[in-house]
Order: C-alpha cells, then sequence, then structure tokens
C-alpha cells in the first residue's frame, strides 16, 4: 500500500550528486507506494545543515539540485511526532522510534548495527535487493482493525481531509466501531504540530429497504424513521471514540430512482484514495484470517469518486443535511 521510509538526512544531503541520486530516482512518491517520513519535524532543516557542512555547502548549482529534490520528497511526507529528542545521532535515534512506531524501512549510508529494517544506501545501489525496498501497492491485508490501520497509516497522518466512505457503516456493530476508532485515534494521536484535520463518514440508507418497498406510499415516512433512528444511533456511539474537542461529519446518500448504486467502499483524502474489497469494516470472528484486498486508487478513479461525493453535481441523494458529531474520549 503506501510505506513509510525514514531516509538519513546526511544521506540525502549528498543526493545533490545526480549520480549519487540516480538509483533512487523516481522511487519514492504516492504512485511508488514509497512516502518519505518527516522524521524528526525539522528533517528538512537537519538535511540542509548536512549539506552546509560538506565541501559543496557553498556551490550554487549543488544548491538548486539539492532544493528542487527536496520540494519533490516533501510533496507528500508522512507527518511525525518527534520523539527522542535526547538522542543526539540520527539513525540512532530513528532506530529508537522504529522499535517504538515502526516505520517500513530506514535507509542510511550504514548500517553499523545490522538492524533488518536498516537499509544501507550503498548496498541497495550496488545489487538492487534488500526485502525491506520492495513495496507491494495492493497487498492483501487481515480484516482485524490494527492490520487495516496499519495499511492505511500513512494516508490518514498525511491529508488535510480524510473521507470514510462505507454504505452500510453501522454505529452500533462492533466489527465497524473498533476499525473506525483505530483510524480516529491514527489520524488526530499520531499527527505532528497543531493540524487539524477535516474527517467525513459517507454512509447510506439504500440497505434498510426493497426496491419494491420505494413504491409504498408511507415510504417517505419510513424512510425519515430510518434516517431518524440511524441519526440517533450516530449521535449516541461516534462521541465515544472522537477525542474531546475533536469533530467529524456526517453525510447520509440515498441511490435516486434509476440512478447510480451505492456500493463501494473507501478511503479518499484530496490527492488519493484507497478502494477495499470487502468493506472498512473487521471481521467478526477474532482469530479470523480472512483477508482483503486494498488498492491505491490510479489518479483517474480517485479524482471521478472525489468529484461524486465532494463535487458539486452528486450522483446520489442526501437524505437529510449533512450533520457534526463532536467527541468526548478522553474529556
Amino acid at each position: 500500500m503506501i510505506c513509510e521510509f525514514a531516509l538519513e538526512p546526511e544521506l540525502v544531503a549528498t543526493w545533490h550528486d545526480r549520480k549519487k541520486y540516480l538509483f533512487f530516482d523516481e522511487k519514492f512518491g504516492l504512485r511508488t507506494g514509497r512516502i518519505v517520513s518527516a522524521y524528526p519535524k525539522k528533517w528538512k532543516t537537519l538535511v540542509w545543515q548536512a549539506f552546509e557542512k560538506s565541501p559543496y555547502g557553498q556551490d550554487q548549482n549543488a544548491q538548486r539540485n539539492l532544493d528542487a529534490l527536496l520540494q519533490h520528497l516533501t510533496q507528500n511526507m508522512v507527518k511525525r511526532q518527534s520523539t527522542f529528542n535526547e538522542i543526539p545521532v540520527w539513525l540512532v535515534r530513528a532506530e529508537a522510534e522504529h522499535e517504538d512506531r515502526p516505520f517500513h524501512a530506514i535507509v542510511a549510508r550504514e548500517n553499523p548495527r545490522e538492524k533488518g529494517d536498516v537499509i544501507s544506501a550503498e548496498k541497495l545501489v550496488s545489487d538492487g535487493r534488500h526485502s525491506r525496498w520492495k513495496v507491494k501497492t495492493h497487498p492483501p491485508v487481515v480484516r482485524r482493525a490494527p492490520e487495516l490501520v496499519v495499511a492505511v497509516a500513512p494516508i490518514l497522518r498525511l491529508y488535510q481531509r480524510i473521507v470514510f466512505i462505507d454504505p452500510h457503516f453501522d454505529p452500533n456493530k462492533q466489527r465497524f466501531m473498533e476499525p473506525m476508532a483505530a483510524f480516529f485515534q491514527e489520524i488526530w494521536t499520531n499527527r505532528r504540530g497543531v493540524e487539524n484535520p477535516r474527517v467525513e463518514i459517507h454512509t447510506g440508507i439504500d440497505r434498510f429497504f426493497r426496491n419494491y418497498e420505494r413504491e409504498q406510499d408511507d415510504y417517505s415516512d419510513e424512510e425519515r424513521r430510518v434516517c431518524d433512528n440511524l441519526i440517533n444511533d450516530m449521535h449516541t456511539q461516534l462521541p465515544k471514540i472522537i477525542p474531546t474537542g475533536k469533530k467529524i461529519l456526517i453525510v447520509i446518500w440515498k441511490k435516486r430512482q434509476h440512478g447510480q448504486g451505492f456500493h463501494n467502499r473507501y478511503i479518499l483524502t484530496e490527492s488519493c484514495g484507497v478502494a477495499f474489497g470487502y468493506g472498512i469494516d473487521q471481521n467478526d470472528d477474532p482469530e479470523s484470517k480472512d483477508k482483503d484486498d486494498l488498492h491505491l486508487m490510479d489518479l483517474d478513479k480517485h479524482k471521478e469518486r472525489w468529484k461524486e461525493f465532494m463535487g458539486n453535481s452528486p450522483p446520489f441523494d442526501q437524505v437529510t443535511q449533512p450533520f457534526e458529531i463532536n467527541g468526548i474520549l478522553g474529556g
């Protein structure tokens, strides 16, 4: 899916030299599945500091090359809190962070402690092989909350607008609530700084009705009753998994007559999206090893789905006005 790589600032500082960067060119970015971690918060500053201490620190061409490179690498960086400030050596600090909250891999000039998840850049360039360098963009994921959140964690920490789309989301069922609680924790607990992302859940009410019921005279009244019950359930259950001071937006859709069906499940952001095969819920059986296929959406599909749900002309009808739910978790 999306894998988070920690890059040693001293290594990146040498990439102003095209020869040293050639192997890594086009190896990072959303479409490759490799995203650079902003660890620590001042990672970019550390790169520049290492560059300025090098023999090329005053070379204007080298400065321009590195500046362009950093603009590319930082375009979609994964945000992390700064930890282990007492450790002065970046690689040792990153290894400590990795023990506490793992990266997919750490890429550095050397691997002096022979850590399995630390990739020596020199060796990687020479033979192109390391088990942690490989990235599966469509991995099968066990349908349990911890595994699901790990698969999409970088996306949840990276973007400003995060939209969960599941036409069957049920706040009264643990199989929906446990993953959603884990998603929310990743969004709000593991971000750095004071960023306050906008979080939404889009769901539907078509699941409560059969097609022939839509033709009955009392359908409008029944639709209102079902919608009111769903809204009440949302207000009752969701605040328990939303941190105090945070809020989410709920949007409830229904299919138009002869219109497009509302079926697929996604996590969408302003820049990318993940499509789920089964859904964003987990298996009811805690011992199950049932897996789901998660797919990073290509640009055209993402653009189309984003327009459907966020655009001015959605293919579905809103059953009620979108409404906010405020959190009470930890309050």
